[in-house]
This record gives structure tokens, sequence and C-alpha cells, in this order.
């Protein structure tokens, strides 16, 4: 099932595998679902499916559900993981029809964002996550819709399958930088934190650092944007 989204609904759409009602999942509400062999269920509905499930009088029936209640932490664990995967790439698809103007995700677009996620594709020696890959888009869609028009006007002009392409081919090319600028961001909100820290003890037992001022951070922040070029 395809990403839902409308003004009244807003995620992937699946069928409960207990009640078969049909039902939404997005990022904000995936906690309400769980992912379980293959099939999805309301949490409600899965969990009352265990416990009556559990008290069969088939032994083995009985064993099996009692074993899925005591493992229901690493279930949901494993559950939002598997969804938040497929929303996750749902979300590309979503960004793709919206950024490129197309109604329908083309069929050769779609086996190169798995060869892209797995790292198979020509070139690539480690997948790109989809999380990774719609951050990456979606910070240079502007530069990438920049180098279409300059294409245009050498006589360059694309169909939507041959532009989406090309423009993955870039972001193909920009991941270690990307990974690179990543790492600064993180290092710079670890230097945050740990500043914030030392003000808090500091005030906490009225000690006024000597230290001479650091650049701003957001001063920091920009150059670190540079990065990511």
């Amino acid at each position: 099932m395809r990403y839902i989204k409308d003004n009244q609904h807003v995620g992937i759409r699946r069928k409960c595998g207990c009640c078969e009602e049909y039902f939404y999942i997005s990022h904000n509400d995936i906690d309400d679902a769980i992912y379980y062999d293959k099939k999805t269920y309301h949490s409600s509905c899965f969990i009352n499916m265990c416990n009556k499930r559990s008290q069969m009088k088939r032994e083995d029936v009985s064993q099996k559900w009692t074993w899925v209640l005591d493992h229901l932490d690493q279930i949901r664990k494993e559950s939002y993981k598997h969804l938040s995967l497929a929303i996750t790439k749902e979300n590309v698809f979503e960004f793709i029809k919206d950024s490129y103007d197309v109604t329908i995700v083309p069929t050769t677009v779609w086996q190169k964002l798995s060869d892209i996620y797995n790292g198979t594709f020509k070139g690539m020696s480690v997948g790109i996550p989809p999380e990774h890959l719609l951050d990456m888009w979606k910070r240079k869609i502007d530069m990438l819709n920049g180098i279409a028009d300059r294409n245009k006007t050498k006589g360059l002009v694309m169909s939507s399958d041959k532009r989406i392409n090309y423009d993955l081919s870039i972001l193909i090319n920009k991941y270690d930088s990307y990974l690179r600028w990543l790492e600064k961001q993180r290092i710079i909100e670890a230097e945050k934190e740990i500043e914030k820290s030392e003000n808090i003890v500091g005030k906490s037992i009225g000690y006024t650092s000597n230290k001479p001022e650091k650049n701003d951070p957001d001063d920091i922040s920009a150059l670190v944007d540079d990065i990511f070029g």
C-alpha cells in the first residue's frame, strides 16, 4: 500500500491482520501499530489477540503466543524499525512527486532507489539509508533545480525520469561530504551541550569564566554548512 497524504489521512495505509480494518501509520503514531510475522496490526488488536491465543487449549498455540507476549518489547522495537523504514521510503516517493511534478514515480527510479539503499548501485561501496537520501535531497533541491535550469539554457532538456536519475547520481557523489557534514554537526551539538553544562555548573557555584570568547555557535554552524557542498 502507498503513502497517503490528503486532508483526512497522513501515512502508509495498512490492513489490520486481526480486525481487517484499514488504517494509516505515520511517524507521529507509529507506536499504535505492530508489524509481526509479515502482517501489520493495530497495537490493541495485536495484544488482545495474543492474550486470547495464549489461553487456548492447544499447547503449541498457547506456547507460541505466550512467547510473543513475553517478548513484546523486542517485537515492538523490530516493528518500529520496519514501519519507520517503510514510512521514510514512501516519504521519498512523495518528495519526488512534489518536487518533480510527476504523479507516478517511474519504474527506473524505483529500481535505482532500491539499489542505492542496498549499496548495489554501480560504483557504490555502501548503501545510503532512505532518511539520509531524503535529507540530502531536501537540502540540495534548489541546487539541483539550478543545474537543471543551466542545462536548459544549453539545450539539454531531460524527461522527468532522466532528470530524477541524473539528480540521484549527483546526490550519490555528494554522500561522502554529507557524512562529513553530519559528523561536524554532531561535534557542534556535543560542544554546545558541554558548554551548556559548564555554564549551569558555573552559575550554581557563582563562578564566572575568564576564558576568551569563542566563536558564536551559529557562526560555526554557518561555516560547517558550506562543507556539504
